[in-house]
This record gives C-alpha cells, sequence and structure tokens, in this order.
C-alpha cells in the first residue's frame, strides 16, 4: 500500500517538475540541460521501477522482478551519467552511458539467474556503488546550482549508506534489521524517499529568487553577452543561449541574490565583469572570445523584484 502512494506521488511530481522545470531548459545546449534530459528519463524509470515492484508484490513472476531491478538500476545510473561532465557540454558522454547500460545488465541477469538472496546483494553493491560515484559528482558539479548540488549530493550519501549497511545486514542470517529496517517495506520506503528528495534537488533548479529587503539601495551591475549580433552570428543563437544560462548560474554561485535580466544577469558583486571572467574561464572552460563578450550594460540601484530563473 505504501509502495502504490509512493508510485502515485512520484507520478504527480515527475509530471509537475517535467512542466515546471525541465520543459523551459530542455532544448539548452548546456552542461545543465544534459541533466535534465536524462533526470527526466531516470525519473520516468524509477516511476515505472515502482510500479513493477507493486505488481512483484501483488504476486508478479520473475520477469516482474527482473524488470523493476533493471529500472531501478539505470534510473539511478542515468543520474551519474547526468552529472558526469558532458561530451562538449551538448550531449552525454558515451563511456559513461555505456558503464550505466551495463550495471543495469548485470542487475538484470542476477535477477533473473541467481538466487534471491545472491541477487539482492548484487543490487545492493551496484546500488551502493551508483551512489559512491554519484555524491562527489553531484557535490563538484557547477551546472547546477548550489542548492540542488547539496540537496542530491546528501541524498545520493544518506542511499549509500543504507545501501552499504544493507549489504552487511545481509550477510548476516535471521538479523532483526532484515525484518524491519531492510525489509521489501522499508526498502521501498527509502527507494520512494531518496528519489522525492531527487526531485526536491532538481525542482531547486527552478527556485525563483529574491532580493531581500534590506539590499534596496545596494548598487549592482547588469552583466550581458555584449555584441549580440555580432556573437549569434559568430558562434551561432543555441551557443549564445547557452552562455546566457551558464552565467547566470555562475553569478549565483557569485550572488545568492543575482537575478535574471535582459541577456544576462544583474549581480551585486564588486568587479563583476572580472569575477564572471574568472568563473566562466575556470569553471565552465569558455573560451577567451566567450569571455570577452561579458560585459557591463549599466550600474544603478534596483527595487525588489521577483524573477524566476
Amino acid at each position: 500500500m505504501l509502495l502504490s502512494i509512493g508510485v502515485v506521488v512520484m507520478s504527480v511530481g515527475l509530471a509537475a517538475g517535467v512542466i515546471r522545470v525541465v520543459l523551459p531548459r530542455i532544448g539548452s545546449p548546456t552542461p545543465l540541460g544534459v541533466f535534465l534530459r536524462l533526470a527526466s528519463v531516470s525519473g520516468a524509470l524509477a516511476v515505472g521501477a515502482g510500479a513493477m515492484y507493486v505488481v512483484r508484490f501483488s504476486g508478479g513472476g520473475t520477469g516482474t522482478l527482473v524488470a523493476a531491478d533493471t529500472c531501478m538500476i539505470l534510473a539511478s545510473a542515468l543520474l551519474c551519467v547526468g552529472l558526469a561532465k558532458p561530451r562538449r557540454g551538448r550531449s552525454a558522454s558515451p563511456r559513461a552511458l555505456a558503464l550505466a547500460i551495463a550495471a543495469a545488465a548485470a542487475v538484470a541477469v542476477s535477477s533473473a539467474l541467481l538466487a534471491p538472496d545472491v541477487s539482492l546483494m548484487v543490487k545492493a553493491v551496484a546500488l551502493l556503488v551508483v551512489s559512491a560515484v554519484g555524491a562527489p559528482l553531484a557535490l563538484r558539479n557547477r551546472a547546477l546550482p548550489h542548492a540542488s548540488m547539496r540537496v542530491l549530493g546528501a541524498t545520493m550519501i544518506v542511499y549509500g549508506s543504507y545501501s552499504a549497511l544493507r549489504l552487511v545486514v545481509l550477510s548476516t542470517p535471521e538479523s532483526l534489521l532484515t525484518q524491519t529496517l531492510f525489509s521489501p517495506t522499508g526498502a521501498g520506503i527509502a527507494a520512494v524517499t531518496t528519489m522525492l528528495m531527487t526531485g526536491v534537488a532538481i525542482s531547486l533548479v527552478g527556485r525563483p529568487v529574491t532580493r531581500p529587503d534590506e539590499d534596496d539601495d545596494h548598487r549592482r551591475t547588469l552583466v550581458v553577452i555584449g555584441d549580440w549580433k555580432l556573437a549569434n552570428a559568430a558562434l551561432g543563437a543555441d551557443r549564445v543561449h547557452g552562455l546566457v544560462l551558464e552565467m547566470r548560474l555562475a553569478a549565483r554561485d557569485l550572488d545568492p541574490s543575482a537575478i535574471d535580466g535582459p541577456r544576462g544577469v544583474e549581480i551585486a558583486t564588486p568587479s563583476a565583469v572580472a569575477a564572471l571572467r574568472t568563473r566562466m574561464r575556470t569553471s565552465y572552460a569558455w573560451r577567451p572570445e566567450e569571455t570577452e563578450l561579458i560585459t557591463d550594460a549599466w550600474t544603478q540601484p534596483r527595487g525588489r523584484r521577483r524573477v524566476t530563473p
């Protein structure tokens, strides 16, 4: 019953997240766009896995378990692929994708051919490895806002610890924890909670930014991509749009109160242009001709505003 409710909540959350957060950014030719596309697929697979587990607990056969385990591992692994550095900032790494598919295939084979106790340990090992790889990738990812990085990294650390403890308990026969914390119900609650927290991390990408009242008299700089027409002609509209998105994310790393402006971002950081040029060069691998496009449009006091990034 609890797992069924969790699947419904995940389905509603996935639909809301795709509409609210993913769709406005899904075509972005940036690492963030790559991550959101893979996160959408991961969410759909997680919902599918939950549905398959419900069928399995209701009397489904081995095929249902194999499908559920495969979807679960692939959903987790795809998040790691999305967090890994994409190829040329536009598409996922083929090597990372191959490793994710290989991990899901290994779990599928073990679920189909090995004894249930052994296949459960194989799945726990796979989830532990995925969490151990994904946590540092999330905490070092500069394409995500800091809040998303922290929530996603913490979620993976906690679930990795759960999987490690589960692996230890599974090797201990007749442990009390096997019947409680690591029972099918306990494992289902842990998995659903993990996916919901992952959804929270993704939803923070679209969190509105509000300037505090006490900052009303603070002088802010509107930093933009200069020579807009020339930049579009030289780099292409998609790349220039991606530059703006990346610059806005970098600005929020420097100043959490930064707000979107026309073709750029308003930021209350001293030497904003120089700071952003350095940030884009070191953290986002912008080329010299791209960093030179960053310029100061104007500086003036601004009133309180609220925008959706």
